[in-house]
């Protein structure tokens, strides 16, 4: 069920993709059921009119009204939605959600297709990809891959304003998702010469936004990292379970600080916001207190953090250990994998599917 609600808000997404959660037999099923079916020139699986009927079914009519391009462009667009889709569905995020007002329930997560394309388009022409409500703040999503082009700043802050207008005191920050870290920050490196007073470049919206911005890999890494986020105060609780009675809260006059630990700043960066790093850092340096101490996950720390931060010099990496984890979550850590048991529907009904009638000179031989 889930291979198939994946593919019905994702509409193309590649076969390997979808390995964590079913297995090629279990897809080679759905498509000789005709529920699913090979887009051989994309190599993606996309769901057919007959699995869509079954989901509006079996889900009693909670699907994305979405219309389907085969431009490959548009492919390449679901394709890389896609994968922030399962990293996002990995980290236990509602991403099965059809309207911006399920963004007022927690851990959730808002695909801007699915109102893109009904007439009236309330996104303009924002090139945000998604929405997403982790702990207590709302991020603008965008996935940056090499050559993205341009983007409206204005436009974009307007259509995240207009669909996160939850009161005056809304946490607003921007998450850039990617491939991977290393794929971001290169295209975050970028410069050119400006050409349009509206249209700026990635690279230059990255250090000029007021909002944090945060980086995230859509992989493991990235949905464990989803999962930190979406506890509210993460910062504040991971720094006290991992100093103990060794914290000491940060200075007032230090906001990129978490805690302060054997006189130095303790940084959560685990969040990936590069830019809070740096800035905890210039202000360690201003006060001649580097190195700094800086807390994230081994993942993270072998693709950027260590050789842009302990390398240099600037910082201790502190690695935030699974039993950290259990107990920021209440659990032990692990990522979302659906429950090997039928589908319940939301009354707790099973789906009713009827047996599969096969034709007679199908059947082989009788028995003799």
């Amino acid at each position: 069920m889930d291979v198939l609600r994946l593919l019905c808000w994702c509409q193309n997404v590649r076969p390997d993709d979808l390995s964590s959660i079913s297995t090629e037999t279990e897809r080679e099923n759905l498509i000789t059921l005709g529920l699913i079916k090979r887009h051989q020139r994309s190599d993606t699986l996309l769901l057919t009119n007959s699995g869509r009927a079954f989901l509006q079914a079996a889900l009693e009519g909670d699907v994305p009204n979405l219309t389907l391009s085969y431009h490959d462009a548009a492919i390449e667009r679901r394709v890389r939605l896609s994968a922030l889709m399962m990293t996002a569905y990995h980290a236990g995020i509602n991403v099965f959600t059809i309207t911006a007002n399920s963004l007022a329930e927690p851990s959730t997560l808002f695909i801007t297709a699915i109102t893109r394309s009904r007439g009236h388009n309330p996104w303009g022409s924002a090139r945000v990809g998604a929405i997403a409500h982790l702990g207590s703040t709302y991020y603008a999503v965008h996935y940056i891959y090499s050559g993205i082009g341009r983007m409206a700043v204005n436009d974009e802050l307007a259509a995240f304003h207009n669909h996160t207008n939850f009161g005056k005191d809304t946490q607003r920050a921007f998450l850039f998702a990617g491939a991977s870290y290393a794929d971001i920050i290169e295209e975050l490196k970028a410069r050119d010469e400006k050409r349009d007073a509206k249209l700026i470049r990635y690279s230059e919206a990255y250090r000029g936004l007021h909002y944090p911005v945060h980086l995230l890999s859509c992989d493991e890494t990235g949905a464990r990292q989803l999962q930190i986020m979406a506890v509210p105060d993460y910062r504040m609780k991971l720094a006290k379970l991992m100093l103990r009675s060794a914290y000491r809260p940060p200075p007032e006059d230090a906001p990129a600080w978490d805690a302060i630990y054997q006189n130095r700043p303790f940084v959560i960066g685990a969040d990936m916001n590069l830019r809070r790093i740096d800035a905890a850092i210039a202000s360690a340096k201003k006060r001649g207190c580097l190195p700094i101490s800086l807390a994230a996950l081994d993942a993270q720390g072998d693709a950027v953090l260590l050789r842009r931060y302990k390398d240099t010099g600037y910082a201790v990496i502190y690695k935030v250990t699974e039993s950290v984890l259990t107990e920021l979550f209440g659990h032990p850590p692990s990522l979302y994998l659906p429950p090997c048991t039928q589908y319940l529907t939301k009354k707790g009904a099973v789906v009713d599917a009827p047996l599969i009638q096969v034709d007679r000179k199908d059947r082989g031989s009788p028995r003799k």
